[in-house]
């Protein structure tokens, strides 16, 4: 809680807090590493696992549940590399990792009245570790604290604020009000903040910073980390609540505020803050920014002009001013400052763009011309200087050279049916003339209507893969409130960081400003929902989309593949071979189809429809895999599944359930030894799978290895029993490999 106003990562910091101990005292170093384990391999793992003892070159380390331990185990050299370098005591070269059963936790241990909660009011012994729920490090915390005066502030306030709730999600609030909850008096009597308070009462002259806001400070980057803006906002703005004097901490809540759209608040948050720290120029640039958008130039403009005062290099407050000047028609002004944005960054297109424009509506047709050249070979794609141009060369009669570039533009934009018309009517009017110049009068009035500076500038830095620079962008857009077709690109930018919940928001605000959503809309929207795990309402769209489209297969595809993962097999049966019916040159549909027959057990019918995916297209990998694995279960035609196999394999050879499905066929023709060799080359392939394992045990069996037998079915269990729970794929039947288990460990026995 130091002087220091930046804060290093929590990880960095626990380490820092750790004791140092005597090398010599085996307990000391047990303790220590014990402390360590936690926050290397991370809170998932430290809850499966923990060290039980230690030598000078070995960490003996149990883990609950065996298939935890290849996670562990593929972890070790990590592990082992951190430890080495923040303990200090040896150098560790291995872990030794056992399977120990899962321990099971009563619900009533857990259960106590508020009134028999004991606050925390002492250093770390044994009587005052009672909340920390985690008995290692409990345990671990008493081993030292009987040896050490304390454990340092920061490990304490990192135990007893992480086990606190988070807030709840809120939405365009004032910055005062964003941090009126009940927090206060819950974490005022908290030990680390009570310390705090002493340690200013005894030190008045020291800065101490509160733990409060380190703590919101961890939550909001990790909510940040995840694409969650909307709760790192509501966390920075609780770190401001405890830290007022970061000026880092509230320049960025008021960028997170703008960045959700959020934009009374962070225009109120920023002018809040311009009064502690007047020198802020990406707090003003916001603040600027939103009072443009509203369409208060002067007051806008005012603000630029003091980021250009602070920052001379700044093209964009440059840019911003002469685009605010040209709106309100101070044409003069708005060159000026164009001019300026181009001189202090020359590779600012916009600059050159905006300069033409406003040269090019002061009569100045010359300049014009050749400042929209010079935007486009800086960025070929601005159309909007395209456009611009062209119409610049019609009012100059130079018509070819107006063509040209409204080819480019149909190139760029081909589904541009205004363009095209125009274009049109130019050509026409070429062949009418014969040669003589061209009347502009024949053509019919053109106005082309300019995309919002916004608009351009985040396109640019979506192009350059900038997405939440350009997300910022693209919300003071829609503070105007007419370009809401934008949320379909925040949209995109969410989906890229694959917040689906975002997207799907995003679209619905969308959804909500128009009267009749194209198909293609509400097909992405499902697909969303889809990827967000909300079936139903996936399907509830793509209902609504065959209603309005019943000819489009794509709907009937998407239909039925909604349908299978809720396991609706019979009704995705029938939109499927509705697709068909609609397009039956389409592989994919044969392929699902086929799926869904052998779901429902029409296993001829199945392999029929993966034989029609195989015509249409040879080298589909999968339906490959699918026949051989097919005629394989079936114990038939195995010189044909392995002919299929074959194929799967030589066009994707690392594929390990293809690599598993060769195996099975080699154990159906009397193979073990071969089938052994396939089913250890999937493993190295796959993610731990129940099939996989269940192949392998009978493989074993086979080959009389009776044990490993016995732990590839306990294995194969484990994964099948998870997998019940969320149900994909196949997976094999639990009690019959318990039974395969019973029979195994009964053979052992007899064996003994």
């Amino acid at each position: 809680m130091g002087k220091n106003p930046e804060w290093s990562s929590m990880r960095q910091a626990l380490y820092g807090s750790l004791p140092e101990v005597s090398a010599a005292d085996p307990e000391q170093k047990l303790n220590r590493v014990s402390l360590l384990w936690p926050i290397v391999v991370g809170q998932e793992m430290a809850l499966r696992s923990r060290l039980v003892r230690l030598t000078e070159k070995t960490l003996y380390v149990e883990v609950e549940g065996q298939e935890w331990v290849p996670v562990l185990k593929s972890l070790e050299s990590k592990i082992l590399r951190e430890i080495n370098q923040h303990s200090d005591l040896a150098s560790f070269t291995r872990i030794a990792l056992a399977a120990v059963p899962v321990r099971k936790v009563s619900k009533k241990a857990n259960q106590s009245s508020p009134a028999s909660k004991k606050l925390y009011r002492g250093p770390a012994v044994k009587g005052n570790l009672e909340m920390i729920k985690d008995l290692d490090l409990r345990n671990s915390l008493e081993r030292i604290g009987r040896k050490m005066r304390f454990v340092t502030l920061i490990l304490l306030a990192g135990v007893f604020l992480a086990n606190c709730s988070a807030m709840p999600s809120q939405q365009n609030l004032t910055l005062a009000s964003m941090v009126e909850d009940n927090e206060s008096s819950r974490f005022a009597q908290s030990y680390a903040v009570r310390q705090i308070k002493i340690l200013k009462a005894n030190n008045p002259n020291t800065t101490y910073r509160d733990p409060r806001a380190y703590y919101h400070f961890l939550l909001a980057l990790k909510h940040e980390r995840e694409g969650d803006f909307d709760q790192a906002a509501f966390h920075y703005a609780r770190v401001v609540k405890y830290d007022p004097r970061n000026e880092k901490f509230y320049s960025h809540l008021v960028h997170l505020l703008l960045r959700t759209g959020q934009f009374e608040s962070a225009l109120q948050g920023g002018l809040d803050g311009l009064q502690q720290f007047p020198g802020n120029v990406a707090m003003r640039m916001i603040v600027a920014d939103i009072l443009s958008a509203q369409g208060k130039r002067e007051q806008a403009i005012e603000h630029y002009k003091k980021i250009t005062q602070a920052d001379p290099s700044n093209g964009r407050a440059y840019l911003m001013i002469g685009n605010n000047f040209h709106l309100i028609k101070k044409n003069d002004e708005a060159v000026e400052n164009f001019k300026q944005a181009v001189l202090t960054d020359p590779a600012n297109a916009l600059g050159y763009h905006y300069l033409g424009k406003t040269l090019a509506q002061a009569g100045n047709r010359e300049e014009a011309i050749a400042n929209y050249k010079k935007a486009l070979n800086l960025r070929p794609s601005l159309v909007d200087s395209r456009k611009n141009l062209a119409q610049v060369y019609e009012l100059q009669n130079q018509y070819d050279e107006a063509i040209r570039q409204y080819k480019i533009i149909l190139k760029l934009q081909p589904n541009n049916k205004k363009i095209r018309k125009h274009l049109e009517e130019i050509n026409l009017a070429f062949n009418s003339a014969g040669g003589a110049p061209l009347d502009s009068s024949a053509l019919s009035e053109f106005v082309l209507k300019e995309s919002n500076i916004h608009t351009k500038l985040g396109s640019a830095l979506y192009q350059q893969a900038s997405y939440l620079q350009a997300l910022d962008e693209f919300r003071l857009v829609l503070i105007e409130g007419e370009q809401q077709d934008i949320r379909l690109i925040i949209a995109r930018i969410f989906e890229l960081f694959e917040r689906m919940d975002k997207a799907i928001n995003e679209i619905e605000a969308y959804r909500e400003t128009q009267e009749d959503l194209p198909v293609e809309i509400l097909l992405h929207l499902a697909r969303l929902y889809g990827l967000d795990n909300r079936m139903e309402k996936s399907i509830e769209l793509l209902d609504a989309a065959v209603t309005l489209d019943p000819d489009n297969d794509r709907l009937y595809h998407a239909l039925a593949l909604a349908n299978m993962a809720v396991n609706r097999n019979q009704e995705a049966i029938i939109h499927i071979q509705k697709a068909i019916t609609l397009d039956d040159q389409r592989d994919v549909y044969f392929f699902e189809q086929g799926a869904l027959l052998e779901r429902v057990g029409q296993y001829d019918d199945a392999i029929q429809s993966m034989q029609r995916t195989l015509e249409l297209n040879p080298t589909h990998s999968n339906a490959h895999n699918f026949i051989g694995y097919m005629y394989a279960t079936k114990g038939e035609d195995l010189d044909k599944a392995m002919h299929h196999l074959q194929q799967a394999l030589s066009i994707q050879p690392r594929n390990g359930y293809f690599l598993d499905s060769l195996g099975w066929i080699y154990f159906k023709k009397g193979q073990s030894a071969e089938a052994l060799t396939h089913l250890k080359k999937a493993m190295i392939y796959t993610e731990p799978d129940p099939v996989l394992y269940d192949h392998l045990g009978d493989v074993y069996f086979n080959l009389e290895q009776v044990n490993d037998a016995r732990k590839a079915w306990a294995t194969s269990l484990i994964l099948t029993r998870k997998r019940l729970e969320d149900p994909k794929g196949e997976i094999p039947n639990p009690h019959e490999l318990e039974e395969k288990i019973q029979n195994a460990e009964q053979l052992m026995q007899k064996n003994r």
